[in-house]
């Protein structure tokens, strides 16, 4: 008997180590060197003609951040693609790898990040596969809220984030398949009411955690 519990103890110390207790949580992303930087490529609608400009730099006045700065303006020029529905967007997406990331145990993203007292949207693309062409990715956006002119680390539950075609809000409720990421982005919130001029958007880090198991 004695040696039927050892046993049964031993392999249940075996099943934990080849399967261990997954981490409270997990540093995605740091923006403290070039090479950080480097993971992220920004867009905006000047690449169709038209008018709004974004980059993200190494800060010069908070070391080892970075800050995600532009113009947004809803102008277009003579020469603007027929592609270009509409003016006034910016954003940076992560560069496209043939990496998946596993996500599946954690449930709430945390960003470190300096607002201007916009609204930016963070995203999160996945292989699923669930609308549009066959080709592309499923998109989940959820708007993210900084406060003006204080480093705040704001949490985002992924729940919170809801597919998206186009820019457009899917009605029926789809399920994030968070064991197939693909890629993460911010943007600028567009729409009527966003104002036109400079933002800057300071970034420090993006993490995700389980909030369920973590000690606060």
């Amino acid at each position: 008997m004695a040696f039927a519990r050892l046993l049964r103890s031993t392999q249940r110390y075996l099943e934990r180590v080849r399967e261990p207790i997954p981490t409270f949580e997990q540093r995605l992303f740091d923006f403290s060197t070039p090479a950080s930087l480097a993971r992220w490529a920004t867009f905006s609608d000047r690449e169709l003609g038209g008018r709004s400009t974004a980059s993200l730099i190494a800060s010069t006045s908070h070391p080892g951040t970075a800050v995600f700065q532009g113009t947004f303006s809803r102008e277009t020029g003579a020469d603007a693609d027929e592609r270009l529905k509409r003016s006034g967007f910016v954003g940076m997406n992560t560069r496209d790898t043939q990496d998946r990331l596993d996500l599946d145990q954690y449930d709430t993203m945390v960003l470190r990040v300096l607002g201007d007292g916009r609204r930016y949207i963070a995203s999160i693309r996945t292989e699923n596969w669930i609308i549009g062409e066959a080709s592309s990715h499923d998109v989940y956006q959820a708007f993210l809220f900084a406060r003006e002119g204080e480093w705040t680390e704001v949490e985002i539950p992924l729940a919170r984030f809801l597919l998206t075609y186009k820019g457009r809000l899917v009605e029926t409720h789809v399920q994030m398949n968070r064991s197939r990421i693909v890629s993460f982005g911010l943007a600028l919130a567009g729409g009527d009411y966003q104002q036109e001029g400079p933002y800057s958007l300071g970034l420090d880090w993006i993490k995700v955690i389980d909030s369920r198991r973590l000690d606060r």
